[in-house]
C-alpha cells in the first residue's frame, strides 16, 4: 500500500553518546524526588492523554458521520446538474427548443425525481418555459437579471461560465428551494453568443432528507453556511452558525459554483470531565511511582526513534531524507503511469530578519507555524517537507487537464498561507515564499534534476517576477504524455 510505502524509516544505528542517555548523571541527591515527579507527570499526561483520546474518538465518529453525509449530498446534487446538462446540451444543439419538445424532454427527466420541483428554460434570461406550469405559472415571465433573489447568483454563474447552486429561498409556491443555474452559450454564425440560462429548482428540504440529514439532527447541531454555495463566508443555509469556541467538527461541501461549510457539535456537547476523574487514575499514579524509570526510558526512545526517521523535530514535517526518497518512489509510480505530479521548492523572503531581530527561538516558532500553514494549505495526498534551513518543498500531483494557471493557484494558496501574519512577541511578522517548479516528466525524469531545476527557478523567482513564481520550463499539461516503464 502507498501509505506503508511512504512511512518513515529508522535512519541507523542509534548513537552512543552519553550526553544522549536516557538519564544523565548528576544531582543524585534529587533523583529520588526525580523519579516520583516524573512518575506524577506521566500519570497526569496519561489522564489527559485518555480523555483528549475518547474526544478525539468522538470528534472522529462525528467527522465520519459529517463526511458520509457530504458525501451523499454532493452525489444527489451532482446527479441533477447531469440532468440539467442533458436539456441544455440540447437546447445549444437547437439553439433553442419547442414548448412541445421541452415538455417531452422535461416530463421525462423528472419521472420518479420528487426533490426536483421545476426545470425551466430562460432566453435571454427571462423565463418562457416551465415544467410542470401548473402551480409554476409565477414564475413565468420573470427576468432573473432582475429579481433581486435570483440576479446576484446569476451573475456568478455567467462570470464563472458554469453551473452555480443557488438559495435556499423561500418560495412562491411555499418552501424552501434550490436552484441549479447553467448559462448557455450557442454559436450563430460562427460567434458564440450567450442564450440564456437553463434552470431546475430542488426542494432544499427533500435534497437534504434524501442525504440523511435527520438522522444526523437526532445526535447533532447541525450549522450549515454558504448561501448561493459562497463557501464559509456566505450566509446561513440551515440552523445557527456555532460560536468560535464551540470546538466544532467542520467539513466542507464542495458544490457546483462553489462550496458550504457544515459544522456540527453533539447535542449534549463534548465530554467536559476533568482529567482526574478519568478512570484508572489513582491506580495509574501508584504504577507511575513504581514504573518512573521504565517508563522515561521508553518515552525517550520513542521519541528518539520518531526524531531520527524522517521527521523534523521542529515543524513536525518531513525531512530532506524522507523527502528524497519519497520523490524517488514517486518518479518510480509516476513512469509506471501513476500520474504526474511537480515540485514547488521555495524559501521564505524576510525571515532572516526575524532571526537577526528576535532571536533563534522566535525563528523556530516562525518556521513550526508555516510548517503548520503549509500543510493546511495543500491537498490530502499532497507532501510537504522541511529541506533545511527556511527552505521547504511541496510535491503535488497534477490533475488531468491542468495547465500553467492551476499550478499557479496552488503556488498562490501556497504564498498566501505563508504571509499571513504571526505573532512574535507582541509584534506581527510577515514572511513570503518565492517559488520555483518543476514538473515531471517535462523538466526531468530523476530526483536531481527536478530538485535542480526546480531550486533554479526559484532564484529566478526571487530576483526576478513579481508574482514570485517561476517555472523551470515550458508547460504543456493539456495532455497526459506516455512515461516508460
Amino acid at each position: 500500500m502507498a501509505a506503508r510505502e511512504d512511512s518513515l524509516e529508522p535512519l541507523g544505528a542509534e548513537s552512543h553518546d552519553p550526553a544522549d542517555s536516557w538519564l544523565r548523571p548528576g544531582r543524585p541527591m534529587f533523583f529520588g524526588l526525580l523519579v516520583l515527579l516524573m512518575g506524577i507527570y506521566f500519570s497526569i499526561s496519561a489522564a489527559q492523554l485518555e480523555r483528549d483520546r475518547y474526544l478525539s474518538e468522538r470528534r472522529s465518529r462525528v467527522q465520519a458521520e459529517l463526511s458520509d453525509f457530504r458525501a451523499r449530498l454532493e452525489t444527489r446534487v451532482y446527479a441533477s446538474v447531469g440532468l440539467v446538462r442533458g436539456v441544455a446540451v440540447q437546447v445549444v444543439q437547437q439553439e433553442g427548443m419547442s414548448h412541445e419538445a421541452f415538455d417531452a424532454i422535461a416530463a421525462e427527466l423528472l419521472r420518479g425525481q420528487p426533490g426536483i420541483r421545476s426545470l425551466s428554460l430562460a432566453p435571454g434570461f427571462v423565463i418562457t418555459e416551465i415544467y410542470p406550469r401548473e402551480g409554476n405559472e409565477a414564475a413565468l415571465g420573470l427576468d432573473q437579471l432582475e429579481d433581486p433573489v435570483q440576479k446576484g447568483a446569476m451573475l456568478r454563474a455567467i462570470k464563472e461560465d458554469g453551473p452555480l447552486l443557488a438559495g435556499p429561498f423561500e418560495a412562491v409556491q411555499g418552501g424552501r428551494v434550490l436552484a441549479i443555474r447553467i448559462p448557455l452559450w450557442v454559436d450563430r454564425e460562427g460567434v458564440p453568443r450567450l442564450w440564456g440560462a437553463v434552470n431546475m429548482v430542488l426542494d432544499h428540504e427533500e435534497l437534504l432528507a434524501e442525504a440523511g440529514i435527520k438522522a444526523l439532527e437526532k445526535q447533532l447541531r447541525l450549522s450549515i453556511v454558504g448561501r448561493d454555495a459562497a463557501g464559509p463566508g456566505g450566509e446561513i443555509v440551515r440552523g445557527l452558525r456555532l460560536p468560535p469556541d464551540s470546538r466544532a467538527v467542520r467539513v466542507p461541501a464542495f458544490l457546483p459554483g462553489g462550496s458550504w461549510l457544515i459544522s456540527a457539535v453533539p447535542l449534549e456537547g463534548w465530554d467536559a470531565r476533568p482529567w482526574w476523574r478519568t478512570p484508572g487514575f489513582p491506580l495509574r499514579i501508584i504504577l507511575s511511582v513504581l514504573a518512573a524509570m521504565a517508563t522515561t526510558r521508553i518515552l525517550h526512545d520513542r521519541q528518539r526513534i520518531r526524531r531520527l526517521a524522517g521527521m523534523d523535530a521542529l515543524t513536525a514535517l518531513p525531512n530532506r531524507r524522507w523527502a528524497l526518497q519519497h520523490l524517488s518512489r514517486r518518479i518510480l509510480r509516476a513512469r509506471r503511469g501513476d500520474g504526474r505530479f511537480a515540485l514547488l521548492s521555495f524559501d521564505l523572503d524576510g525571515f532572516k530578519p526575524v532571526n537577526d531581530t528576535y532571536g533563534h527561538a522566535a525563528g523556530d516558532y516562525l518556521l513550526a507555524e508555516i510548517g503548520r500553514r503549509l500543510t493546511e494549505s495543500v491537498r490530502p495526498g499532497d507532501v510537504v517537507a522541511r529541506m533545511g534551513g527556511d527552505e521547504f518543498l511541496v510535491i503535488v500531483g497534477i490533475e488531468d487537464g491542468a495547465d500553467e494557471s492551476w499550478l499557479r493557484a496552488v503556488a498562490a494558496r501556497v504564498q498566501s498561507a505563508i504571509s499571513r501574519p504571526v505573532p512574535i512577541e507582541g509584534h506581527w511578522v510577515v514572511v513570503g515564499a518565492s517559488i520555483g517548479i518543476a514538473c515531471f516528466p517535462e523538466d526531468g525524469d530523476d530526483s536531481e534534476t527536478l530538485l535542480r531545476r526546480a531550486d533554479e527557478a526559484m532564484y529566478r523567482a526571487k530576483a526576478g517576477r513579481s508574482d514570485g513564481v517561476a517555472f523551470a520550463g515550458p508547460l504543456a499539461l493539456g495532455s497526459r504524455p506516455d512515461v516508460a516503464d
